[in-house]
């Protein structure tokens, strides 16, 4: 695939053979949204299958996929590149700014903190719902004596730009 430079798909290869488990030069579908992350892109898992399912990232398949299909549909790497590029050319899902306006919301007392017991919640009820290990890694420490996060800390530190410095 022309788009990509001969290190990035070096990269690309090393990564997808972690995520190859059996060996056979494939992955499931349901870990192509994990892989696109590890270089710096952040598609929904939503976005990733829709695009290996009908081709078109937009466009939802006519039947919602189930387990079976998410654990039993595989890719190849060079299957799975051209579906890169899209991953890679598609617009940043958020800004600073925009996570900033959302996490305010729920700063109950306007000191720049939220509950973690309230994000927690929210990131496992709404949207793109995690895992409580996902969100467990998200969090990480910190999460202060009290039980809140500071929203802004918390946002620089899981906003990195693809070089992996936190964006100011």
């Amino acid at each position: 695939m022309s788009e990509f430079t001969e290190d990035q798909l070096d990269a690309f290869k090393d990564a997808f053979e972690l995520f190859d488990r059996t060996g056979e030069g494939k992955i499931a579908w349901k870990d192509c949204a994990s892989l696109a992350r590890c270089f710096g892109y952040n598609p929904t898992n939503a976005f990733v299958l829709n695009l290996l399912s009908t081709g078109n990232p937009e466009e939802e398949p006519e039947m919602p996929l189930t387990k079976q299909e998410l654990e039993g549909n595989f890719v190849t790497l060079d299957e799975f590149l051209p579906h890169l590029w899209i991953v890679s050319q598609a617009p940043d899902p958020g800004s600073y700014e925009d996570f900033f306006e959302g996490l305010k919301v729920f700063d109950k007392h306007g000191d720049g903190n939220v509950s973690s017991a309230e994000l927690r919640h929210v990131l496992s009820n709404l949207g793109e719902k995690l895992t409580g290990v996902e969100i467990d890694t998200l969090i990480g420490d910190q999460e202060d004596q009290f039980g809140n996060i500071n929203y802004d800390k918390f946002i620089k530190t899981i906003m990195h730009d693809k070089e992996g410095s936190p964006e100011d």
